[in-house]
């Protein structure tokens, strides 16, 4: 599906107005079915839809490796995923029964997971990452957004391995785009461990579930974090950079994973 729609629209500028074709970021609600029963509405950019559910169930700890997935398909029709889960959490769904989730919204079931990010483990890697290598990826990472490019009305995100960007995801939603590199991964067997997360958008608590709970050590955004996403970086062992342009960036938690220079 293209995830792009032409509207007609009126263009004032300099006192003067010009009717142009204007290119519009699709948003659809997609629903989740886990094990036959209607889980969750996803508001999203309908791409990657099956990455962004797998993604999404990941996120909220309802599976967490390939093998927790039974089968998967893809209506595109009727905008529905259809997943068999083995480890089914029935309470889980039926308690979360028919929820909509904005593609601005990053709550979920993990709700629960702020209130006790103290005890969590904290992410160990010996990752990292030179300043230069920081400002370069970003702006790689960046210019790799067509729709952005073209619609200004999507946030991406990617997967950086040390040598170049293996992942790349795009949606309206800063968090679906993070849940579909995940569901990537998962679905395309590709690990995880040591690699850091590219984020277009703001990095706030909900996003420091998501990449905790993969493991990440870092997470790199051109953009600001929230007071609870630094915390959470802090307690989580996990090393946050914001506000990356051109040679500048902010440095919040565990400086030490980055070398200055190249």
């Amino acid at each position: 599906m293209n995830d792009i729609k032409e509207f007609d629209v009126l263009r004032i500028e300099n006192n003067g107005q010009t009717r142009i074709k204007d290119a519009v970021s699709i948003e659809k609600d997609i629903i989740v079915r886990l094990n036959h029963e209607e889980f969750v509405a996803l508001m999203c950019t309908p791409v990657m839809v099956k990455e962004l559910a797998v993604g999404f169930l990941l996120s909220e700890g309802l599976i967490a490796k390939k093998d927790d997935i039974s089968e998967i398909d893809y209506n595109e029709v009727d905008g529905v995923v259809s997943i068999g889960i083995k480890n089914y959490l029935k309470e889980a769904v039926k308690n979360n029964r028919l929820q909509t989730l904005t593609s601005g919204c990053g709550r979920g079931l993990a709700s629960d997971f702020i209130k006790s990010f103290t005890k969590e483990k904290k992410v160990e890697s010996s990752v990292r990452i030179s300043s230069k290598n920081i400002t370069d990826i970003l702006k790689e990472f960046i210019n790799m957004s067509s729709s952005y490019k073209e619609t200004g009305g999507v946030h991406s995100a990617a997967l950086w391995n040390g040598k170049e960007i293996e992942v790349f995801c795009e949606d309206i939603g800063r968090h679906n785009a993070i849940d579909k590199v995940f569901g990537y991964c998962l679905l395309n067997d590709i690990s995880i461990v040591d690699k850091i997360v590219l984020t277009s958008g703001r990095i706030s608590s909900d996003v420091m579930i998501k990449i905790s709970r993969r493991g990440v050590p870092v997470i790199i955004s051109r953009n600001a974090p929230t007071s609870l996403a630094v915390e959470m970086a802090y307690f989580l062992g996990i090393t946050l950079v914001g506000f990356v342009r051109g040679q500048r960036m902010n440095i919040y938690t565990y400086p030490e994973r980055v070398v200055l220079g190249s």
